[in-house]
């Protein structure tokens, strides 16, 4: 990232942990235990995509770097503590913007480890498209396997086991697959023609 880059990464952050320091105020000032809770997961939630990157050895890229601030504001602080999870449809336009996001980075993850962004050959082919979509759906998976915990230590049912039983956890992830799908299809075009878009572009 350039210098202008990063001065925008860090206003973004500083915007995040207002919003919270908001929401965690309304939560205090209306007794929701579970919503201030959410809100102490919230707080390092905004850290998680950027230190797989670091760990990895990745160079900062902006575009991943805002598109996880804002979708950690959203799904933490909009929709974990302010119950915006209950608006129809929110949850759900989450987890498929989830699977566009974990699709993408899944293929800068195999770029990164053959050290290529242009493959060739049908093996190497087949092998990105199978990683990317097993990576996809990995971490729905792993997600859902959160939101349980979450309903069975902290009492909180955001996997809507109550009141829908297995229908919001497979559709859950039945949506990020669609997301990872359309992402496919971008890796597939571009193998096809050769000709680049921006999901390429931007790995």
């Amino acid at each position: 990232m350039n210098s202008k880059e990063k001065k925008l990464v860090k206003i973004s952050y500083i915007i995040y942990y207002l919003l919270l320091i908001t929401a965690m105020i309304y939560c205090y000032l209306n007794h929701n235990n579970n919503g201030m809770m959410m809100g102490l997961m919230a707080s390092f939630t905004c850290f998680l995509v950027p230190l797989i990157l670091k760990i990895l050895g990745f160079k900062s890229v902006f575009e991943i770097y805002i598109i996880n601030i804002i979708f950690a504001a959203i799904a933490s602080i909009l929709g974990s503590m302010l119950g915006a999870y209950s608006i129809p449809f929110f949850d759900k336009i989450l987890h498929f913007s989830s699977g566009l996001f974990i699709t993408e980075l899944a293929y800068m993850i195999f770029c990164y480890f053959k050290k290529k962004i242009d493959f060739k050959t049908n093996d190497e082919r087949k092998l990105a498209i199978l990683f990317i979509n097993a990576c996809n759906m990995l971490v729905a998976v792993y997600w859902e396997f959160f939101e349980y915990f979450c309903l069975i230590f902290l009492n909180n049912d955001a996997i809507r086991h109550y009141t829908t039983g297995v229908h919001d956890t497979i559709t859950d992830m039945l949506v990020a697959c669609l997301g990872g799908f359309i992402i496919t299809s971008r890796v597939v075009h571009y193998y096809r023609t050769n000709k680049s878009n921006y999901w390429i572009r931007l790995v």
